[in-house]
């Protein structure tokens, strides 16, 4: 229902004000966005760190794994 309301107002709605909420909405999007990829970001590093981790004892690399978690850990705050 409330879909609908939003349609009757976007009918009625003046040019300036329907462009001043597309304005709005896109600026928003692209905050969820910007957000969606430092998510992403940070799910890779964790996978790269987890898959270091997973390496047998004798091929890790502890110098990496220690820097890797380390600057996970920095990202963290």
């Amino acid at each position: 229902m409330a879909g609908m309301n939003e349609s009757i107002r976007n009918r009625f709605a003046t040019p300036k004000s329907r462009l001043a909420e597309l304005e709005r909405r896109v600026a928003e999007l692209e905050d969820e966005v910007q957000e969606c990829r430092q998510l992403n970001l940070r799910l890779a590093e964790l996978t790269d760190l987890v898959q270091e981790l997973l390496l047998p004892v004798a091929q890790r690399d502890e110098e990496k794994v220690a820097a890797m978690v380390e600057r996970y850990a920095d990202k963290l705050g």
